[in-house]
């Protein structure tokens, strides 16, 4: 039985309020059956002395969104689809969003809006918000917070 139109969609992760609310707006969306996909875009470290010393920064990063991927699933409503949370290293995240979505054959990519701050205040959308819709012919939902979160 199928509980939404979407089978396969891409989410962008970053673990802030907008990307909790995506992650459950996917759900609900997904059809019974589906897969969600939560994709997790890590710069690269800007400045590193040693090649390991990036490599703790990069692991502490996926530790952390990791943790609050498995909470958000934990205390979501799957309806049934399938979930996962994937990497990518990528200093141009729209791009690496957009590629994702294409590689997956998804048909959906959500993304938070955070761009409530001043300078963005006019349309309400960050820089990643406002380009993931130019680079993809995909449909494309941006979700603002949830009020509680």
């Amino acid at each position: 039985m199928s509980s939404g139109p979407f089978r396969r969609i891409l989410v962008g992760w970053d673990a802030s309020p907008a990307a909790h609310t995506a992650l459950a707006t996917a759900f609900t969306l997904a059809d019974g059956d589906g897969v969600v996909i939560a994709r997790a875009v890590l710069a690269p470290p800007r400045h590193v002395e040693t090649s390991g010393e990036g490599t703790r920064e990069l692991d502490a990063q996926r530790r952390w969104l990791s943790e609050q991927y498995d909470s958000t699933v934990r205390s979501a409503t799957p309806h049934g689809a399938r979930a996962r949370l994937e990497w990518s290293e990528s200093t141009d995240i729209p791009a690496d969003l957009c590629a994702g979505a294409e590689d997956h054959g998804c048909d959906l990519i959500v993304v938070g809006r955070h761009g409530e701050n001043g300078h963005l205040r006019t349309t309400g959308l960050g820089p990643v918000a406002r380009a993931v819709p130019e680079g993809t012919h995909l449909p494309v939902l941006l979700v603002s917070p949830a009020a509680d979160l």
